[in-house]
């Protein structure tokens, strides 16, 4: 008795291609306002600034706002916010001696 043994994965195929090509429209998605906001740190600061920098930049920004008005009354997320502001400046001058 012989048994052919064959497998057929084109839908598999398929459903792998759609979540890929997904992965990747929303990758750019994402990236494009990140490059906005790198390219005016960049005329702001009358200097090129990287994607990374621009990164640490925001970081900082939103910690700052989350350290000052916080959206949680606690002292531990407050705390923390200061935390990450600090840690985002830290990362923004590492960054800015590399380059």
């Amino acid at each position: 008795m012989n048994m052919k043994k064959e497998m057929t994965l084109t839908e598999r195929n398929t459903s792998f291609t759609e979540l890929s090509n997904f992965i990747t429209d929303a990758t750019a998605w994402f990236q494009t306002p990140m490059e906005w906001l790198r390219k005016y740190y960049s005329a702001v600061l009358e200097r090129e600034v990287s994607s990374k920098q621009a990164s640490y930049i925001t970081q900082a920004q939103l910690a700052l706002i989350l350290a000052i008005l916080p959206i949680i009354p606690s002292l531990l997320v407050q705390v923390l916010n200061f935390a990450w502001f600090g840690f985002a400046l830290y990362k923004c001058k590492k960054a800015n001696k590399s380059t």
